[in-house]
């Protein structure tokens, strides 16, 4: 017992250190931009200190290329800055994100992408408001998780033109893990090439900033909360694996969706089933004590759940030579992701290939893929 009090003054009094370490890199970051101009590289505003040169970080050597990558997914967290700010909208850090903020004030070294995350009614007002927003941009777009051409899909036919990725049958039962049909949104630099291993090279192109949704999730008091979780919970598996609801359907299994309405939402085309999840889940959303992505409890089945009083106030945090907004209880969110997260882990990238100065486009039509 009497370990567990020193072992929890320590930690408080790391977090504490942490805090006050953050604290004035902020007021240092805050005084450098305003003293100095924004410095700029290949025509980016530049976020990353000695991006020209390579450097070891934690024992990890980060090259000037990887600085590169981190620097246009500091500019499109700029321009979701911008957005949010604009239409007030709540944002934070999460994942590896929020973990290289709050330990390494900037990213993971070994870390090569970018992870927000909103709470439902955020995330579908940013919905709402970022084409417009974009729309005069010369290079940032937002994709969504229905922008994809599938082969089964009864709409393929209107995207006969479209250079949208295409998922073939084969693809996605190959590789079911993976489902590309998350919840999610992204905000893409479509002036570069980012590519994902094997089996996803014909799915994400460029370089992106990953924008997640928290939504309700069990214990519940009330019996309705729970039903409307388990109803999202099918909608959600009809839109990612249609055929397999429609042979549970064939089998007589039990669904809280009856029998006739689950067959037409699974006739619908997949975009139409994706935005009437997403809207299923706006309309019944309410502040519960835990929050979480419905996908871990439906597909991943990695349940990391959240508390939602750690979301309640925003606290800022160095990242780089700029800024992220996090959950103030961020120490209690990083332990339900990672466990012991002051434990340094060096893991590997997500990505073996990318250029900042190559759009997507351009590589694709050189190496023939584009249109595979």
């Amino acid at each position: 017992m009497e370990e567990e009090k020193i072992r929890a003054w320590e930690l408080a009094e790391q977090n504490k250190l942490l805090r006050e370490q953050n604290e004035l890199l902020r007021e240092r970051n805050e005084l450098l931009r305003k003293a100095l101009p924004l410095e700029k590289v290949d025509g980016r505003e530049v976020f990353v200190n000695n991006i020209n040169r390579d450097e070891m970080r934690c024992g990890f050597l980060v090259t000037s290329h990887r600085k590169k990558l981190w620097n246009v997914e500091i500019g499109l967290l700029k321009e979701i800055t911008r957005i949010c700010k604009k239409h007030n909208i709540r944002w934070y850090a999460i994942g590896g994100t929020l973990l290289g903020a709050v330990r390494h004030q900037g990213f993971i070294p070994w870390d090569d992408d970018v992870d927000i995350i909103m709470l439902r009614p955020d995330y579908e007002k940013f919905k709402a408001v970022a084409e417009e927003e974009l729309k005069f941009h010369p290079s940032y777009r937002m994709w969504y998780w229905f922008n994809y051409r599938l082969e089964t899909d009864t709409e393929a036919a209107q995207h006969a033109s479209s250079d949208l990725p295409f998922i073939s049958q084969e693809q996605i039962e190959k590789y079911p893990a993976w489902a590309p049909f998350f919840p999610l949104l992204r905000l893409v630099d479509e002036n570069t090439t980012y590519l994902m291993e094997d089996d996803r090279k014909n799915v994400f192109y460029s370089v992106w900033v990953d924008i997640f949704c928290l939504d309700p999730c069990p214990p519940f008091e009330d019996k309705a909360l729970m039903r409307n979780f388990d109803t999202a919970r099918e909608l959600l598996l009809a839109t990612v694996f249609p055929d397999r609801v429609r042979q549970a359907i064939l089998n007589k299994e039990k669904f809280l969706v009856p029998y006739e309405r689950m067959l037409a939402f699974l006739n619908l085309p997949y975009k139409l089933r994706a935005q009437q999840f997403d809207m299923f889940q706006l309309k019944n959303f309410v502040t519960t004590p835990k929050i979480a992505e419905i996908k871990y409890h439906s597909i991943n089945r990695k349940r990391i759940v959240y508390d939602t009083e750690d979301f309640d106030e925003t606290v800022y945090l160095p990242f780089e030579n700029f800024e992220v907004p996090a959950p103030a209880g961020y120490d209690r969110a990083l332990t339900a992701c990672y466990g012991d997260w002051r434990k340094m882990i060096v893991t590997q990238g997500h990505v073996n290939t990318y250029s900042t100065d190559v759009p997507y486009r351009d590589y694709f039509r050189e190496t023939a893929l584009l249109n595979k």
